[in-house]
């Protein structure tokens, strides 16, 4: 089973600059890292998951957290069920049309979903719920670091300081709170209120 979708995940993506590492099938392209992975599942079978990341936006965690940065700013995530509508979608080895169906739906709605988010303005309002991060949007310290990162790239600093002073709810896990903090310091915000 997996070596049969493993091969139609290489024939696949590797003409397409993708290399692989074990499950994961990885290309930058431009400011963006891209990955592809296969999940597989004695159950379920195989799933295809895809992740994204603007590399500009780590270097920024990076010069903040340090090494740490790589693993605090994790990458935007779907799965290939998500991307058409919704529901879970895994193949398993009886299905002789599995691979092909598959490789289908990835070209479909999985590789276009790398391209929905190149630029910071998207990025911002797809990853990040800029429109609600202030009103509705809890206090989750990584989504508040990652919208205020992407808004000072874009220039726009005072609202990536207003991002970064949302008030602090009683309820918040003490490391959120310490990340937007320093961020905060990093960005040189005053003080929240």
């Amino acid at each position: 089973m997996a070596r049969s979708y493993a091969k139609s995940l290489d024939q696949t993506l590797v003409p397409l600059g993708f290399k692989r590492s074990g499950d994961d099938w990885v290309r930058v392209r431009g400011d963006m890292w891209e990955c592809v992975n296969r999940q597989s599942s004695q159950r379920g079978g195989v799933t295809v998951n895809l992740f994204i990341k603007d590399l500009e936006t780590e270097k920024l965690f990076l010069a903040i957290f340090g090494s740490e940065g790589a693993v605090i700013m994790p990458p935007i995530t779907t799965r290939i069920g998500e991307l058409m509508g919704g529901r879970d979608r895994w193949w398993n080895s009886s299905q002789a049309d599995g691979p092909d169906e598959m490789i289908k739906l990835l070209l479909q709605y999985g590789l276009p979903w790398f391209d929905e988010a190149r630029t910071l303005e998207v990025q911002a309002e797809n990853w990040y719920a800029r429109k609600t991060a202030l009103s509705s949007r809890g206090y989750h310290g990584l989504s508040l670091v990652g919208l205020a990162l992407t808004l000072y790239r874009m220039g726009e600093i005072e609202e990536a300081c207003e991002v970064l002073r949302k008030p602090v709810p009683r309820t918040a896990i003490k490391v959120n709170v310490a990340w937007v903090a320093k961020t905060r310091a990093w960005l040189g915000c005053d003080p929240a209120t």
